[in-house]
């Protein structure tokens, strides 16, 4: 419907208009480019058309103004014909004071230059003689001539022209000799120390080539080095007619040698003190007028200072030169380093491949040895395990001797236990039946009969203390014997040994004393029944019955604490 006539035609006027833009951008575009022969072709109406036309009018005059001027500047600067007009029909406003501009400019220009030309001729035979003087002199390489004429105008133009190309031409030559001489030299010194492997070599022959080649007449050349410290030092490397006094170490930092070494820039002296140092030869002494030190390095690193003395002062390409120079021969002392540590290390490794054979020829002798002793090891082994064998049936043999020793020691316990426990039942009626004679409570027995009744109680008790004692040496044997402590004062010990032992000694007629240190506890923990045992065996035999003296007991603490000792 209606919309879709409305969408329509706002497409088509879309479609118009930017054809009719893009058409006028093309043609100004090209005439912005120097193209004066585009033109407008766009269908189009009113407004639009009349734009049209005046863009192609507009160009259509740009086109002829252009190739009028263009004939004028051909017929004048090129074919050099004066007197060329400019012709633009149709033009006005700004394009027709253009046009005129032009024509006056191309009439003025051929008024005075035919009026020059009168005047110059005679001046232009005079400055071609100067010149072709100047020109054959340039052309045989003299380059300090210059054409030296009183000339105006564009003759004197060409004269200040042609002497500028002569000087421009002598500092180009100046210059690529210069550089020249700056290569040759530099391949010279890297050829001169390739291959070198010495330091101090390098050094002397450094200097040697390089003192003269500079017109220095003194120098020397430290090297860096670090000392077990690694503090760093300088160390003279080699010297170029030395004076007296010249230093063998300089402390990096100390001095100008010093100090170029720590701030890696050359440095340069022009106006040096007569007390500076002195140049000397056979004939006489003179003192340095110029003083430079170069640092050599490398990838940051100082690696040597060079110092160099002249009685002239150094020239601009001499300074360049020993610039260029550093930072190659910086490179080749940390080459030669290099090769020299390489050299270094090699030799320490073959020493050490040396030691290695010889330890590897002793390790080997010694492996033999363990292999011997492995052998011998090995065999005693066998042994050893024959050993352990008949060790292991030994050990049987005992276990089961010990089996038999066991069950014979129980059957042996179990039979004196038995034995014991029968003995004891008549025995105790016994010592009853004499305790009781002895005792004779009666009255019908006789002095004699009641010793004898004594006789048989004792006689009993030691019986059956006898009985105890076996029994208690089966226990031990067997292992159940078993230990019961009490506390016993000391006080009752000293009673039961006064009572066991008085009448003892009263019967073998000794005297008898119980001593006790003061410093005895109050009482001790042990098993009662044992102690008894113990003291019984304090007691003289029967032999012992005819000695002389005196029977005394003692009981104190020995020196070490702890323990306690009983003496009889």
């Amino acid at each position: 419907g209606t919309w879709k006539d409305l969408t329509d035609s706002v497409n088509v006027m879309a479609n118009n208009l930017t054809d009719q833009v893009r058409g006028i951008v093309r043609v100004v575009t090209a005439v912005a480019n120097g193209n004066l022969r585009q033109k407008l072709t766009v269908e189009a109406k009113g407004e639009v058309a009349a734009l049209g036309d005046t863009i192609n009018n507009m160009t259509d005059t740009l086109a002829i103004f252009a190739e009028q001027v263009t004939n004028v500047a051909r017929e004048v600067g090129v074919d050099g014909r004066l007197g060329g007009q400019a012709n633009v029909p149709g033009a006005s406003g700004t394009w027709k004071d253009l046009t005129g501009n032009v024509n006056l400019l191309s009439a003025t220009l051929t008024t005075q230059v035919r009026a020059i030309a009168e005047v110059a001729t005679a001046e232009v035979a005079t400055a071609e003689v100067a010149t072709a003087e100047v020109a054959t002199a340039v052309t045989k390489g003299d380059l300090t001539r210059s054409i030296q004429v009183d000339a105006r105008g564009e003759v004197a133009d060409l004269k200040d022209n042609l002497n500028t190309m002569i000087s421009n031409l002598r500092v180009t030559t100046e210059s690529n000799q210069e550089q020249d001489w700056l290569k040759t030299n530099l391949a010279k010194f890297t050829r001169m120390l390739q291959g070198q492997r010495d330091l101090f070599t390098v050094g002397k022959m450094l200097l040697s080539e390089l003192a003269p080649l500079v017109q220095a007449q003194q120098g020397a050349i430290y090297q860096m080095e670090t000392d077990e410290d690694k503090k760093a030092t300088l160390r003279l490397l080699a010297a170029y007619a030395p004076g007296p006094g010249q230093p063998e170490r300089i402390p990096v930092g100390e001095g100008l040698v010093g100090q170029c070494a720590v701030e890696k820039q050359r440095i340069l002296l022009n106006k040096i003190p007569k007390s500076y140092t002195r140049i000397q030869s056979s004939l006489g002494k003179a003192s340095p007028v110029s003083v430079v030190v170069l640092p050599l390095i490398f990838e940051g690193q100082t690696k040597a200072v060079i110092e160099l003395a002249s009685l002239t002062p150094f020239s601009v390409t001499h300074v360049t030169f020993l610039d260029q120079l550093t930072q190659s021969i910086g490179v080749v002392l940390n080459t030669i380093e290099a090769t020299m540590r390489t050299e270094g290390l090699l030799q320490q490794s073959q020493q050490l491949t040396v030691e290695l054979q010889s330890q590897q020829k002793e390790l080997q002798q010694t492996n033999e040895e363990l292999g011997e002793k492995a052998r011998q090891l090995a065999d005693q082994n066998v042994e050893v395990e024959r050993k352990n064998q008949e060790v292991e049936q030994a050990r049987r043999a005992l276990e089961e001797k010990a089996a038999e020793l066991a069950l014979t020691s129980k059957y042996k316990s179990e039979f004196l236990a038995n034995m014991s426990h029968e003995l004891r039942t008549p025995l105790n009626s016994v010592l009853i039946l004499g305790q009781q004679l002895a005792e004779n409570t009666a009255g019908n027995l006789t002095a004699k009969q009641v010793e004898f009744a004594k006789n048989i109680h004792s006689s009993g008790s030691d019986l059956l203390n006898l009985i105890t004692d076996i029994l208690d040496l089966s226990k031990i044997e067997s292992g159940t014997v078993t230990v019961e402590a009490e506390e016993i004062g000391f006080p009752s010990l000293r009673d039961s040994i006064e009572r066991n032992f008085r009448h003892v000694a009263d019967a073998k007629n000794l005297p008898f004393r119980v001593e006790f240190d003061s410093g005895l506890p109050r009482a001790i923990t042990t098993d009662p029944k044992r102690l008894q045992q113990i003291l019984k065996t304090c007691s003289p035999t029967p032999s012992s019955s005819r000695h002389r003296g005196m029977w005394t007991s003692k009981c104190r603490l020995p020196p070490k604490a702890g323990r306690w000792d009983i003496k009889c």
